[in-house]
């Protein structure tokens, strides 16, 4: 899916790079939580990265890095692993109780627009999956599947694209994605009518 394409690849919560610095990480939440003392200054040390994250309330999927406005789809990504939340609810995305999607990745039902976004890649079948950091989708607890990347890259091959090189715009929404395997840039706006509200991000570009 688009955006949980850009989850996995792009490494940076993308919503807040233009964002004024007196916003307080009090008032941030994360996966239904207020976050602890640890947990504020893992979000403080990555803000000197990204700028500082407007309040709110967010979803994180810790095995993914994948992200988003809780309630929404993936917007952006962060490192996996990152000490900044509880275990990942199935409503994040808004659904939960199968009704939404049916399709739970790493225990969250997925957004429609996520599942809309994945279907440019193949098929998306109701079902519970596992996803990790490296590509990897298997059964929830059981048989392995596929590399989402294998997949792309194929797709790539076959079309001939970039050798794994990724490129999604939407000019209408300001809004741009390129992923290859050594660098991630997304840019965007946090009001689509609003062109001063512009952000840029980029992760591992020389």
């Amino acid at each position: 899916m688009k955006h949980l394409l850009n989850l996995l690849r792009s490494l940076a919560l993308v919503l807040a790079v233009a964002a004024p610095a007196a916003w307080a990480t009090d008032d941030v939440q994360i996966n239904g939580r207020a976050l602890d003392d640890a947990q504020r200054r893992t979000l403080a040390a990555l803000e000197q990265r990204i700028g500082p994250v407007p309040p709110g309330t967010y979803w994180y999927d810790v095995r993914t890095g994948a992200a988003g406005r809780w309630g929404g789809p993936v917007a952006a990504f962060l490192p996996p692993g990152l000490p900044l939340a509880g275990p990942l609810p199935a409503d994040a995305s808004g659904g939960g109780n199968g009704h939404l999607t049916a399709v739970f990745v790493n225990g969250r039902e997925l957004h429609p627009s996520d599942v809309a976004a994945l279907r440019e890649y193949g098929p998306v079948y109701p079902g519970r999956y596992s996803w990790d950091t490296n590509g990897n989708v298997s059964l929830e607890g059981g048989m392995y599947l596929f590399n989402f990347y294998a997949v792309l890259n194929a797709r790539n091959s076959r079309s001939g694209g970039g050798g794994g090189t990724y490129y999604r715009s939407d000019i209408t929404r300001g809004e741009s994605t390129t992923v290859t395997r050594g660098c991630a840039a997304v840019s965007g706006r946090l009001s689509s009518s609003d062109t001063s509200s512009g952000y840029s991000y980029y992760v591992g570009c020389n």
